[in-house]
């Protein structure tokens, strides 16, 4: 497929990078939708030579990555719990009632905050529109990357910083369009590369968002970072609260130690190409994790077919492979094993098979 290559870096547009790694044919999504032609791409992971940011090199034009058919967001209880973080941290940080929400999807966290503050004034901004979105919010379409956003004050982005191609071309177009205050929650990419999680960047996730870095993008643009919360649940993140202020001045440029890059995308992928999955068995989750799990092992013809509790999964293909998914409910459970990767909530799902039967023969893998 044809897809746009990033020559300089995210962070501090250096233009030299050393290649850490490479996956080809790797596929652009992990969802499960019958009503989309799969493509793929060349996953090429680079490390910027001055500041050690990793990123990647190939990146899907988000027409086709954000479109309508190829997002299938549905909300967990552990999705919903972060969003009733975020509504928290934002009413508790500002007094504004105007907001424009950057990748509203189905519009979820401004429920949340109309039901907490009744008089709140909500705008959308996406690359198209959802048709669960409230009546009462005011849509724009469009890439937030070449927005105009004068006239904003209060801007939200709840996981889509780290999407952006150029975050410093997005940080600068806010602040020539005088935005104040921008809240901002992303994966704690620090803590994923501590765990060595498989996921750490994708398709979607561009680049290594850590703290110092996010701190230092926004600092080169007279952000300073007001208000700040390490959110614990199963979907780790950040939340920050950057306002424009005239005195700030840029920080120090950060780096990183590559070698926990190197164990995550060399050493660990190693292991999980030779991780022994036996016959009849199952992975779960589908999705992401299990995508990497069936993309990297060698015993692919081993494997039934994929687990996974959102219903809206069951009895699809996972993109990209030629398995489908199941309900953990409804598979024969006699001389089967499951193979649980190595995700954030994965002692829930272990704790969810053994009450559906305590003798299930489990696998961690990755």
């Amino acid at each position: 497929m044809a897809y746009m290559q990033r020559t300089i870096c995210v962070i501090c547009s250096c233009n030299t990078f050393d290649v850490l790694e490479s996956f080809t044919d790797f596929p652009i999504m992990a969802i499960s939708n019958e009503n989309v032609t799969e493509t793929f791409f060349n996953f090429t992971l680079l490390c910027c030579k001055s500041c050690n940011c990793l990123q990647l090199q190939n990146l899907v034009d988000p027409s086709i990555l954000y479109s309508d058919l190829y997002t299938n967001a549905t909300f967990s209880s552990s999705w919903e719990h972060h969003n009733i973080e975020l509504t928290n941290f934002i009413l508790n940080n500002t007094t504004d009632t105007s907001f424009l929400e950057i990748g509203a999807n189905k519009g979820g966290l401004y429920k949340m905050l109309k039901n907490k503050q009744n008089n709140i004034r909500y705008n959308v901004l996406d690359m198209y529109k959802n048709n669960e979105l409230d009546e009462n919010i005011h849509f724009f379409e469009g890439n937030c990357e070449t927005f105009d956003f004068t006239g904003f004050n209060a801007l939200i982005l709840s996981h889509v910083f780290e999407h952006l191609y150029s975050p410093l071309t997005f940080i600068q177009n806010v602040r020539n369009s005088n935005v104040h205050t921008l809240f901002i929650s992303i994966p704690n990419f620090d803590y994923l590369l501590n765990e060595e999680s498989i996921t750490l960047l994708h398709s979607q996730h561009t680049f290594f968002c850590g703290l110092d870095y996010i701190l230092y993008m926004f600092s080169l643009y007279q952000y300073k970072c007001e208000s700040h919360f390490e959110y614990p649940g199963n979907f780790k993140s950040r939340m920050f609260k950057f306002v424009l202020d005239a005195n700030v001045v840029p920080l120090s440029m950060p780096s990183r130690d590559i070698e926990l890059y190197k164990k995550i995308y060399i050493t660990k992928m190693y292991n999980l190409r030779n991780t022994q999955i036996p016959e009849n068995s199952y992975i779960f989750p589908s999705g992401i994790y299990g995508q990497y799990a069936y993309y990297f092992s060698k015993y692919k013809n081993n494997v039934l077919g994929f687990l996974d509790n959102n219903p809206e999964r069951h009895n699809k293909k996972l993109y990209g492979t030629d398995k489908l998914v199941y309900s953990p409910l409804t598979i024969e459970r006699e001389n089967i094993t499951i193979c649980i990767c190595d995700c954030p909530y994965k002692e829930e799902i272990i704790t969810g098979l053994k009450r559906i039967s305590p003798d299930l023969n489990l696998l961690r893998i990755a």
